[in-house]
């Protein structure tokens, strides 16, 4: 079963008086990033986190934000006053004074808290060491994960129905192209035997090379039998890599631009209307299944 790269998680744990809140996001990505948000006192922790999430998810670009609070509620210390930045703000305010009649006296207590920098908030420290701190983040993030994993199987089934409709329709393209081309062959060779008649009176060698040509362009032009195989068996495979478990989404990229490829050759090939309507109606249904398989894990 295919799995999307686009999902959300979040999950929380308490442990040691503490709440602890995870939430991942997931984009697509052709390989696997991650950026983490981590309390600053613990930012030391990141690629230990990163490791559980890489040993879950193969490929896409996950940012992941940990939250953790007092489980009594709280999680700040509450505002602080910032002298050093409000003494910066009035040193400005007394080299003003005699210009403009600028007067410190008209500047308000509210004024200056209003001001940039003057109030800080701290928060509060996490009073934990390392272990206990990693204990409860990777229970919130193995919840979170659990989430993350489900919406993005949920979005994959969609995909997977999604392209198995359209390697259903590719087939009946395909197997349309292959009823016609004995039709095409039988005409090109009449067509052969007309212009062979032309040339029955010149029997010199201008005959016999005119002949070879066009036994040489009849044989490349008519036969389109390799391509129809080689398109069957890369829409076989397809669906058997859905069926796979893991990351299938660049193996179905592969497996898209060499279908790709048999579809353009059969297009060059047919000189044959019908034949190359079909085969612009395979490549419109790869052009579409390459789109969704770019947000395959």
């Amino acid at each position: 079963m295919i799995r999307s790269m686009t999902g959300f998680g979040r999950g929380e744990t308490e442990a040691d008086g503490y709440l602890f809140r995870v939430e991942i996001k997931s984009v697509n990505h052709r390989y696997f990033n991650v950026n983490l948000r981590l309390p600053r006192e613990f930012s030391h922790l990141e690629n230990r986190l990163a490791g559980v999430l890489s040993s879950r998810v193969e490929r896409g670009h996950l940012n992941l934000g940990l939250d953790v609070e007092t489980a009594a509620g709280g999680g700040s210390r509450g505002p602080r006053l910032d002298r050093e930045v409000l003494d910066g703000y009035l040193e400005i305010v007394e080299s003003l004074e005699g210009l403009w009649n600028v007067r410190k006296g008209g500047v308000t207590v509210e004024a200056l808290l209003g001001l940039p920098g003057v109030i800080a908030w701290e928060d509060e420290a996490i009073e934990l060491d390392d272990a206990s701190f990693l204990a409860g983040a990777e229970s919130a993030l193995e919840a979170a994960l659990l989430g993350l994993i489900e919406s993005r199987e949920t979005e994959g089934r969609a995909l997977e129905s999604d392209l198995r409709d359209r390697l259903a329709t590719i087939e009946s393209w395909r197997a349309k192209i292959e009823e016609r081309a004995p039709l095409r062959e039988a005409r090109e060779r009449e067509r052969l035997r007309a212009k062979i008649a032309e040339l029955i009176g010149d029997l010199d060698e201008m005959l016999v090379e005119r002949l070879e040509k066009e036994v040489v362009l009849l044989a490349d032009r008519l036969d389109v039998a390799e391509e129809l195989t080689r398109m069957a068996a890369h829409l076989e495979l397809f669906g058997a890599e859905l069926d796979a478990d893991g990351a299938v989404g660049r193996k179905l990229t592969f497996i898209l631009q060499e279908m790709l490829r048999e579809a353009n050759t059969i297009g060059s090939k047919a000189n044959d209307p019908e034949m190359q309507q079909a085969a612009i109606e395979i490549k419109s249904e790869i052009e579409k299944m390459r789109e969704q398989a770019e947000n395959v894990e």
